[in-house]
C-alpha cells in the first residue's frame, strides 16, 4: 500500500497567545489547516461545502462551568471566519450537539443544525436526550428552535432537505431499553412533525439511522443494527423510501460484523455505501454497491475491503472526486494512538493509495468533500490531552498540502 504522511500542526493549549482562528490570505489559501472552537473540549460532527465555496460546520462546544452547546461554523473559502461564527445553541440550563447541518439553498437560505438536548430526569443526575433543531439564517440569526421528544432518549444523527419541502432526519429513539431507526419529516419552519417511519426490522436487537441521501426522487438510509441471538455482531441495513415513509430494506452483510456510515451516489440507480467491518477484532474499511430500480434495491455486491496489518481503519464519509476517484476520511488508530486517514479508490473502486494526517495527540476524521477548485477539504476534531479542537484541512486533489 502506497502511503505518505502529513503532520498536522497542533496549538492547543490555553497559553496559546497567537489566536488559530486568525484570517489567512488568499496567497496561502490554496491548501491550509485552519483550527476552531474554544480549544477546551470541542468535537467536529459534519460539514457541507456552501454555493459561494465556503464552508458549514458543526459540533459540540464545550466550556467549564456552561457545559456542552451546539456550535456553527461558517468560513469563506480559504477557511475564514465569517463575521458573527461561531454561534452556540442550547436551551438554558440544558447540555445540546449538533450532529449535522443543512444547509438551506446552499446556504443562503440559512442553516438546519440537528441533533438532541439532554434533559435531567427528576432532578438526577440521569439525563435523557430529546430531539434539537435549531433553523438560522445565514448571518447566524435564530430562525426558531425546536425540542421533540418523550420519557426516551431520541437523537438526530444526520438530516437533509427534503424531496418536497422541509426537512428529513434520520436517528433513534429508545423504547423498552432497545434503539429503533427513527426517520421522520419536519416542516420547513419546524411547526409540527409531519411524517414518521416505523419500521420493525425482525431480525434486529437494536438499530440506528446513521445517514440519509436525498436521491432526488426518493431516499437511501444507511443504518447499523445488532443481530438477534449474537453478542456485539451488527450489519448494515438499507432503507430505500420516498416522501410517503414506506420503505424497502436490503441487508448488505448477512455473516459479517459490520457498521454502516455513508452513501454517495456512483452513476445512474447506482449508488455507494461506507462500512467498516470487523474481522480479528481489527476495523477495516468495506465498500459496497447497490443497485436501485425505484423504490427497488435490485442489487448489492462487496466491492473491496481495505486493511493494514496491526492498525484499525475506521472510513468515516467518503466523496467521488471530479476525475471519477474515490476519496475515504477516517481514522487510523493502533494502541491508543489516533490519526486521520485519506484513503483513496480508483475509478475501478481498486486501493490507490493513503495520506496520513498525524502529530502529537489524536486526530478524529470527520467529514470529506469536493472544494470549487477541485481540492478536498477534510473536518476532524485534534486533541491533546484533555483538550481538543476542530480541524479543518483543505487539500488539493491528491491531498497534499
Amino acid at each position: 500500500m502506497n502511503m505518505r504522511y502529513h503532520l498536522l500542526f497542533f496549538a492547543l493549549l490555553a497559553a496559546i497567545i497567537i489566536s488559530c482562528e486568525r484570517d489567512m490570505s488568499p496567497e496561502q489559501a490554496d491548501q491550509f489547516i485552519k483550527f476552531y472552537g474554544s480549544y477546551m473540549m470541542d468535537e467536529a460532527r459534519d460539514l457541507e461545502p456552501l454555493d459561494d465555496g465556503g464552508f458549514a460546520i458543526c459540533g459540540v462546544d464545550s466550556l467549564p462551568g456552561i457545559g456542552k452547546r451546539m456550535i456553527l461554523i461558517v468560513t469563506d473559502e480559504y477557511g475564514n471566519l465569517k463575521n458573527g461564527f461561531p454561534q452556540y445553541f442550547t436551551e438554558q440550563g440544558l447540555e445540546s450537539a449538533a450532529n449535522t447541518v443543512v444547509p438551506v439553498r446552499g446556504g443562503q437560505g440559512g442553516f438546519l443544525l440537528a441533533g438532541y438536548i439532554e434533559r435531567p430526569l427528576d432532578n438526577s443526575l440521569v439525563t435523557q436526550k430529546d430531539i434539537f433543531l435549531v433553523k438560522v439564517s445565514n448571518a447566524g440569526t435564530i430562525n426558531w428552535q425546536k425540542s421533540y421528544g418523550s420519557v426516551n432518549d431520541e437523537a438526530i444523527l444526520h438530516a437533509t432537505e427534503r424531496i418536497s419541502s422541509g426537512f428529513m432526519l434520520a436517528g433513534y429513539k429508545v423504547e423498552d431499553g432497545r434503539s429503533d431507526i427513527l426517520i421522520m419529516g419536519v416542516e420547513q419552519e419546524g411547526d409540527s412533525i409531519r411524517l414518521g417511519l416505523n419500521y420493525n426490522n425482525p431480525y434486529a436487537e437494536n438499530t440506528t439511522a446513521n445517514y440519509l441521501l436525498n436521491a432526488g426522487d426518493h431516499y437511501l438510509c444507511v443504518c447499523t443494527y445488532d443481530k438477534i441471538g449474537t453478542t456485539g455482531t451488527t450489519d448494515i441495513l438499507i432503507l430505500n423510501f420516498d416522501d410517503e415513509l414506506s420503505p424497502i430494506d436490503e441487508n448488505l452483510t448477512d455473516d459479517s460484523n459490520e457498521i454502516g456510515t455513508c452513501i454517495i451516489e456512483d452513476g445512474l440507480n447506482s449508488f455507494l455505501v461506507l462500512g467498516n467491518r470487523i474481522i480479528g477484532g481489527r476495523s477495516r474499511i468495506a465498500v459496497h454497491q447497490i443497485e436501485t430500480d425505484g423504490l427497488y434495491i435490485t442489487r448489492s455486491d462487496l466491492l473491496t475491503t481495505i486493511s493494514e496489518n496491526n492498525m484499525d481503519l475506521i472510513g468515516k464519509r467518503f466523496v467521488k472526486t471530479g476525475d471519477g476517484r474515490y476519496a475515504i476520511v477516517g481514522t487510523r488508530q493502533s494502541n491508543g494512538n489516533r490519526e486521520i486517514f485519506l484513503q483513496f479508490l480508483t475509478q475501478s473502486h481498486d486501493p490507490a493509495g493513503r495520506i496520513i494526517y498525524g502529530a502529537s495527540g489524536d486526530q478524529y476524521g470527520a467529514d470529506i468533500d469536493i472544494t470549487e477548485d477541485g481540492g478536498l477539504v477534510m473536518l476532524g476534531t485534534t486533541s491533546f490531552g484533555e483538550n481538543s479542537m476542530i480541524s479543518l484541512i483543505k487539500t488539493n486533489d491528491t491531498g497534499d498540502l
